[in-house]
């Protein structure tokens, strides 16, 4: 067992069995890597040219596993921060291969495999469609029955809801309790087999995801296959329960859509309150001048409201373009995220030289050697590092030296001392947790909502050679400036939790938005445009 952060694991045998029914135990395996082995995902009839039903040889695939297993020692960031012993575990799916194994079967295995790992960014197992596009087996798993209706988590809750019109299922009893006479939640536990070992509310989030794909979770907790649910559903206080029989279709309506639309949002905020709505992280030069744009509009509002909910990550430009007008403009530059990239083996040992900039300016992060002496930036650092101790230490004879992403107050800094409110929740992944960690403890900033998921890993895509699917790995250890956590398996924590409401989905509220104006219209003045 390696050395680092250890996370529990409970797993079940499961091997061959047909589609639609739950795969078939095998004494061959044991211990923590039991639930691993499952075959026969996509026996039944599946439309022609899927990937998932192509076969592949188990000498290709092992030799697949063995290009996985190289790239794992060699480029993966978190190779040895966790208890997985990666090298047995692949071991363990090769001497168990079959003669023939299907490329989604191998693909749900490597899912199930690599998801033992912290890496939220991993595993993302995704094989070729017939288009030669990338298609992730964690969002299209086996199973042939779906819900027609939406299922969203609020945080520790599912609502279901019609997306189409958006309208609740049921308006006095919103709440999903039970489906097929067991509780929610041991149906999000049932898709915890494909989900990483991330933070205890990315693996919430994630796996309410996967709600509305019965027929998979029914596989994955050995239950029958069947045109129907029953689905059980209460109010707020538990006062009111009914049953429905729910008719199951054959495709997913899941449309992953993010919620609010920004339309929906700015028609409740005042003219004195300042909102922007970013509903991903882009990078895309129109779209920061536009952000500018805005900041700059904004000098006269009481004060700002950022809203970023089920924004999944991208880019960092906006946080570098946004937090310079919340820092005060005589402030030193924060700290934000320090992170060691994994070195390929040829750069190990310091055998080649590093770039000017350092390894990581694509992430706007530099070393010490290219923050000059006396600088602001390098005086934030100097501060800043006797506190920074990291719960994991990257071994420095294959990562990188310590890069840190500062960032400097603007000249003429639009919110600071106005009260900013910064709406989350754990839809926040990835750039969005940089964000949150940016934004986190300074002067004047709330965030609120529920716990971001937690993620920064620089990832990187590898293709496996004979059965076409690809993994992906995070390169960077990334550790938050303020507390010296990681972000992955952590996430930012909000300062005023507060958790979706029903009516949020289907436009008829949004008491989160609502709080933020009210904080702001009470904290805030105006100021001459």
């Amino acid at each position: 067992m390696k050395p680092g952060r250890l996370f529990s694991i409970s797993i079940v045998i499961v091997a061959s069995g047909c589609a639609g029914e739950a795969p078939t135990p095998t004494a061959s395996a044991s211990g923590i890597y039991d639930r691993i082995l499952g075959t026969g995902y996509f026996d039944g009839p599946l439309e022609t040219g899927d990937w998932r039903t192509t076969l592949v040889g188990r000498e290709h695939a092992q030799a697949d596993l063995a290009v996985l297993d190289s790239l794992l020692e060699h480029h993966y960031a978190y190779n040895d921060a966790d208890a997985v012993d990666e090298h047995a575990l692949l071991a363990t799916i090769s001497a168990e291969l079959p003669e023939r194994i299907r490329v989604g079967d191998l693909a749900m295995q490597l899912q199930k495999a690599l998801a033992l790992s912290i890496d939220g960014h991993a595993p993302r197992v995704s094989g070729l469609t017939a288009e030669g596009a990338r298609e992730r087996i964690e969002d299209n798993p086996p199973g042939t029955h779906y819900f027609p209706f939406e299922l969203r988590s609020t945080g520790s809750r599912i609502v279901a809801f019609d997306a189409g019109t958006r309208s609740l299922i049921d308006a006095q009893s919103p709440y999903v309790t039970a489906i097929d006479g067991l509780p929610v939640a041991d149906w999000i536990d049932a898709a915890q087999s494909i989900i990483v070992a991330g933070s205890p509310q990315l693996r919430w989030h994630r796996g309410s995801w996967q709600l509305g794909n019965i027929g998979f979770l029914r596989i994955e907790m050995g239950r029958p296959a069947a045109p129907t649910a029953r689905l059980t559903l209460t109010d707020e206080r538990h006062t009111r329960a009914v049953e429905r029989e729910i008719e199951l279709v054959g495709m997913s309506v899941a449309a992953r859509e993010r919620y609010p639309f920004e339309r929906d949002a700015l028609a409740r905020v005042p003219d004195d309150v300042a909102y922007f709505r970013i509903r991903r992280m882009e990078s895309d030069p129109e779209y920061i001048a536009g952000l500018a744009a805005w900041i700059q509009e904004s000098r006269s509002a009481r004060g700002a409201i950022i809203d970023i909910r089920d924004n999944g990550g991208g880019s960092r430009l906006p946080l570098l373009t946004l937090l310079p007008h919340v820092l005060d403009a005589n402030a030193l530059p924060v700290v934000v995220t320090a992170g060691k990239l994994r070195l390929p083996p040829g750069c190990l040992a310091n055998n080649c030289p590093p770039p000017e900039d350092g390894y990581l300016a694509n992430r706007f992060m530099l070393p010490l050697r290219s923050l000059p002496g006396g600088s602001p930036e390098r005086a934030a650092i100097d501060r800043w590092l006797p506190t920074f101790k990291p719960e994991w230490s990257p071994p420095p004879e294959t990562f990188s030296d310590w890069h840190f992403l500062v960032i400097a107050p603007d000249a003429d800094p639009i919110f600071a001392g106005k009260p900013v409110v910064v709406l989350m929740n754990s839809g926040n992944f990835s750039a969005s947790d940089i964000f949150l960690s940016g934004f986190k403890g300074r002067d004047n900033v709330t965030l609120v909502g529920t716990a971001s998921s937690g993620g920064s890993a620089r990832r990187s895509e590898y293709s496996l050679p004979n059965s076409n699917l690809s993994v992906s790995l995070a390169t960077l250890a990334s550790f938050q400036a303020r507390n010296s956590q990681l972000y992955d398996g952590v996430g930012i924590e909000p300062d005023v939790m507060m958790e979706a409401e029903p009516g949020f989905f289907v436009n008829t509220s949004d008491a989160m938005l609502e709080y933020a104006i009210e904080r702001i219209r009470r904290e805030g003045r105006r100021t001459p445009g």
